[in-house]
């Protein structure tokens, strides 16, 4: 290497980063805001979560069904529940309750239909502590949290 007019010896190079480690240091430092920032896994699957992610799942298979012209049904179990019908791969397969969370229903059924006319349908989801109750209108669904010693 030359500086001012004379080679630099080994020892007198000037030290510090590249541009490559330097990247390197800020994708590491990236990823792991990003597992810090959407780490809920960290503090593990409640019935809050789980409530929302079947409301989210319903209001997909409301619109599926309106889209394809095609009704479906929501199979519930306990602890579980699946979509049967309808081309949705986010509706494909069993979901299965984290461990201390349970689900209660009126039926163990629910329609899904492309007009939007199945019946109202309500499900609660409880974990320790927590009480959710997740309503079914037919096209949209919601999500409600129960008071402690409230009954659902």
């Amino acid at each position: 290497m030359v500086a001012n007019g004379r080679a630099l010896k080994p020892d007198e190079r000037r030290q510090g980063m590249t541009l490559i480690e330097m990247l390197v240091v800020l994708a590491i430092i990236g990823v792991s805001a990003s597992l810090l920032v959407l780490g809920g896994g960290l503090r593990g699957t409640t019935a809050q979560t789980e409530a929302n992610r079947l409301a989210d799942r319903l209001r997909l298979a409301a619109d599926e069904a309106l889209i394809d012209g095609r009704p479906m049904r929501l199979r519930l179990a306990p602890s579980s529940y699946e979509f049967i019908g309808g081309d949705a791969d986010a509706l494909r397969g069993r979901h299965i309750l984290p461990k201390g969370v349970v689900m209660s229903a009126q039926d163990a059924e629910v329609s899904v239909d492309p007009d939007g006319a199945a019946p109202p349908s309500r499900m609660t989801i409880r974990d320790r502590g927590q009480t959710f109750i997740v309503t079914f209108d037919g096209l949209g669904a919601d999500v409600v949290a129960v008071a402690d010693g409230a009954r659902t």
